[in-house]
């Protein structure tokens, strides 16, 4: 094998194809994944106290399955390179990193499949946690060699020093030979599923691509969504747009002057109820009325009760009616 493994990486604002040395990764790896941190280095002026606890890594498959798990794996220093191995069946195909309670600036990670998972290995820059939004530093790490390339590293964080928890990769979406020179813009990784930051405590579930007729259809919508309602009136906001999406992602969106519902566990849109409760919306009592019958079925209200179904309803209105 050569002695580098190519990757996308963000050279000068613009996606690059970039080269990550083969010391990168793990040579003979147990049945499983390894997966190693690059940690920023220090300097007396410029980034500090970038060493600390590695992250627990989560292991799922192509089709969102749920592989394996290593918690509490110890400690990495600055300008260093911490090594999290997780035993698993199949191929590890996405990763999910959930910080510790020392936070970490990570400049790249990448991840080695066993031979017996394939022997693939794939590497992600600390650039896309700028890109996508992370708090950052200049890293002071060299991936490769050959290269001045030096990329940026992002923080994570689980007690509040940093306000990314976490981080999930797609790592095949990496692989250098998938570059398209068409589209130079690294955001397009910033969909949550390629490359996504997380801010809740202790993340520990991914989003993942569906296929159907072999075109990606919504993530899985994370718990603490399912049960949560925003009504909006805002010209910047539309529930339309929002269940028109296959990357949108979050808790049900109502729009009163659209006047419709998005129920996005399923991105079907409903109208609001007027005359007759059929396959439609009552903004009054947050409840979802099927095709025939007078009582809801997905978000219905306790029987006998004026209680809205959702735990949380958000009234991004100017007048905040809800």
């Amino acid at each position: 094998m050569a002695g580098f493994v190519q990757a996308i990486g963000v050279l000068s604002g613009l996606l690059g194809v970039v080269q990550f040395g083969i010391n990168n990764f793990q040579t003979e790896p147990p049945p499983g994944s390894t997966i190693k941190f690059a940690i920023g280095l220090d300097s007396q002026s410029g980034l500090s106290n970038a060493g600390g606890d590695l992250p627990d890594v989560r292991i799922w498959n192509l089709y969102g399955e749920y592989v394996g798990m290593k918690a509490d794996p110890g400690k990495v220093s600055d300008g260093d390179l911490g090594q999290v191995y997780v035993s698993h069946e199949n191929q590890g195909v996405y990763s999910l990193m959930s910080a510790n309670d020392d936070a970490i600036c990570i400049a790249w990670a990448s991840t080695t499949w066993s031979a017996e998972r394939g022997g693939n290995k794939y590497a992600v820059s600390g650039d896309f946690g700028r890109e996508c939004g992370g708090t950052w530093y200049h890293s002071g790490m060299f991936p490769y060699d050959n290269s001045q390339y030096q990329p940026d590293c992002f923080w994570i964080d689980s007690n509040g020093d940093q306000p990314n928890t976490g981080f999930q990769v797609r790592w095949p979406s990496f692989a250098g030979v998938k570059f398209n020179e068409s589209n130079t813009d690294p955001k397009q990784f910033c969909n949550n599923i390629d490359f996504g930051l997380r801010t809740e405590k202790d993340p520990n579930s991914i989003n993942f691509w569906t296929k159907r007729d072999s075109i990606p259809v919504a993530p899985r919508r994370v718990a603490w969504a399912a049960s949560r309602l925003v009504v909006s009136d805002s010209e910047s906001h539309s529930a339309k747009k929002l269940c028109e999406s296959s990357t949108s992602m979050g808790p049900d969106f109502v729009h009163t002057e659209e006047e419709l519902f998005c129920d996005m566990g399923s991105k079907t849109l409903y109208p609001f109820c007027t005359s007759t409760k059929s396959n439609c919306f009552d903004l009054d009592s947050h409840t979802l009325y099927p095709k025939n019958g007078n009582t809801g079925t997905q978000r219905t209200r306790v029987s006998g009760t004026t209680e809205s179904p959702y735990t949380a309803v958000v009234d991004w209105r100017k007048n905040g009616e809800a």
